[in-house]
């Protein structure tokens, strides 16, 4: 999973909003079934006019590393004979840039093409993509299968769909029970979650923290509050139609509710940062709330801590940050073949085998199901963690992501820097990441 600063460069973002249909066979439980029931024979795999055992289908793909494992990569020719993926790796800062050069060049794309949360700016031109819901793929026999707010994220205004779910970044929050016991704060999970469900809550139980450990902070930075409730929201910044809303009262209430916890924030600006990871290693910081992703990260982190972190509702309710998903290009010519891998390679099995690997979340409501999920974590004090993050993708809102959504965020994280480290009055703060979100709406969309 592609995993981004929070501070994501204006440039960077600005550089095109770029980019932005397929077997009629899978309307089972799981869009490929079982590794058993979804291999295909040699004249299954083949696309109508090849002859079995002729040219073989090269299917060529770009991807960045731990996005797709690269045995799943590999077993494609096992399970459909004469078909190859050729596979081309980028870094996960580099692809999405890449992606958007060609486009602008007019270069040609590869078959199949994964894209991270990023996909919301390649959602407005759906012709340089297959429509998933078209024949061959039909792809609405199987929408039911996946969690539905993900399944949206790769559908245009106009109804037509991209890419197919891989996988997701269900939120909670992360908690160092010891800390919280020496605070005198709950420590069970659903004890923590009924204490701080809503951020009133959460900052309660920051200044009970605070007050009898002095020397801990509760949360780590002012950012990662405000992606949290901005998260928990029922829209983001630009509506479905285009519009500017970022000067409406739900931004508002998600930019205050990160300005209420400034007296129970460490500091610092990002979950990448030597501070981030030492604050958590010491027992600065008490709790964040972070994706499922962030577990590798915290583990990384802070290493004295093992055994000591758990993980539960986040404040406010489930959100998701990041994600992926792979779509079929215009430029693919075996789309039929092209989507019966696409379908395989993101059936039930091979998610649960993700998710082990390499910690990628089950998009699919059957992989997120499967007994296999439940398992005990050492560094959570032999926690069932995915418990909590299961419930989270569950209960996650529909929610358009505009194209450019993080340049529009950086703006208020921006801004929220300065009210966490200099002091600056929020109302200003507010006012003036309004007007810079409106800036760069009226490049992108008065152009």
């Amino acid at each position: 999973m592609l995993k981004r600063s929070m501070a994501a460069l204006l440039a960077a973002a600005m550089v095109m909003s770029s980019l932005a249909g397929c077997s009629g066979s899978g309307n089972s439980a799981d869009p490929a079934g079982s590794a058993d029931s979804g291999k295909e024979t040699a004249s299954q795999a083949v696309p109508e006019g090849t002859e079995s055992g002729s040219d073989e289908v090269v299917l060529t793909m770009w991807y960045w590393k731990n996005s797709i494992r690269e045995d799943l990569i590999a077993q494609v020719s096992e399970q459909f004979p004469g078909v190859t993926i050729k596979a081309e790796l980028f870094s996960a800062d580099d692809i999405e840039e890449k992606i958007n050069t060609t486009i602008a060049s007019g270069g040609e794309l590869p078959d199949l093409l994964p894209m991270d949360d990023w996909i919301a700016n390649l959602l407005q031109y759906p012709d340089m993509f297959v429509n998933l819901y078209d024949a061959p793929c039909n792809a609405k026999e199987i929408e039911d299968q996946y969690v539905e707010w993900k399944w949206k994220r790769a559908e245009t205004v106009d109804g037509k769909l991209i890419a197919l779910p891989m996988d997701i970044g269900p939120t909670c929050m992360f908690y160092n029970a010891g800390l919280f016991e020496a605070a005198g704060l709950p420590t069970e999970p659903a004890d923590v979650a009924a204490a701080m469900s809503t951020w009133e809550d959460a900052y309660a139980a920051a200044e009970k923290l605070q007050a009898a450990t002095p020397d801990v902070k509760m949360f780590d930075f002012m950012g990662h509050l405000f992606v949290a409730a901005l998260g928990q929201q029922s829209q983001h910044m630009i509506d479905e139609q285009g519009n500017f809303i970022a000067d409406q009262d739900h931004i508002r209430e998600a930019f205050m509710t990160a300005v209420e916890g400034k007296p129970y924030v460490y500091g610092g600006d990002t979950e990448w940062s030597s501070e981030w990871a030492a604050s958590l290693n010491n027992g600065d910081v008490a709790a964040f709330v972070g994706a499922v992703w962030m577990k590798p990260e915290l583990q990384d982190a802070a290493p004295d801590t093992a055994g000591q972190w758990r993980v539960t509702t986040a404040p406010g309710g489930a959100g998701n940050v990041g994600g992926s998903s792979i779509g079929i290009t215009k430029d693919c010519k075996n789309v039929e073949t092209a989507y019966k891998v696409l379908t395989w390679m993101t059936n039930t099995e091979n998610q649960v085998k993700s998710l082990e690997q390499l910690g990628l979340f089950p998009s699919l409501i059957s992989a997120l199901d499967d007994p296999a999920l439940m398992y005990e974590e050492e560094f959570f004090g032999n926690q069932v963690v995915n418990e909590y993050f299961i419930k989270a993708a569950k209960e996650i809102s529909d929610y358009y992501y505009p194209p450019n959504y993080s340049s529009y965020q950086s703006a208020f994280e921006q801004q929220l820097l300065l009210v966490q480290d200099q002091d600056k009055d929020p109302e200003e703060a507010l006012a003036d990441a309004v007007k810079e979100a409106k800036e760069i709406y009226d490049l992108e969309y008065m152009k």
